[in-house]
């Protein structure tokens, strides 16, 4: 091979590692990290979006675990507005929806606004 061949080459190849090295980058990035939390009550409803008059999806109980991904501003329960984005770990339905601060508790970290 020619040094114009090893140079194209070359040049190709940094061209595809910088195209990994970005698809590989951005698609970590996208992956939310997800933090740990539990339910102050138990039957607690896991709802399709941050208000009481959306649907039930889930329930969370004392001492289940749970899965937490962001928090949003939604319909007051008892003066708190905050709902958190969750998951019901110990469920089968594996399906995340909202439910309200009033009955949830973050355990460790700070979740981001959704």
């Amino acid at each position: 091979m020619g040094s114009r061949g090893k140079r194209v080459a070359v040049g190709a190849a940094a061209v595809l590692g910088a195209a990994l090295f970005t698809v590989t980058s951005t698609t970590s990035a996208q992956a939310a990290p997800l933090y740990g939390g539990n339910w102050n009550a138990d039957d607690v409803k896991i709802r399709k979006g941050p208000s009481t008059d959306l649907a039930i999806v889930d329930r969370g109980y004392k001492g289940d675990g749970a899965a937490v991904k962001c928090w949003v501003k939604g319909e007051g329960v008892y003066g708190d507005n905050i709902w958190w984005y969750v998951k019901n770990v110990n469920s089968s339905k594996n399906v995340w929806g909202y439910t309200s601060d009033y009955y949830f508790n973050v355990a460790s970290g700070n979740p981001p606004k959704c």
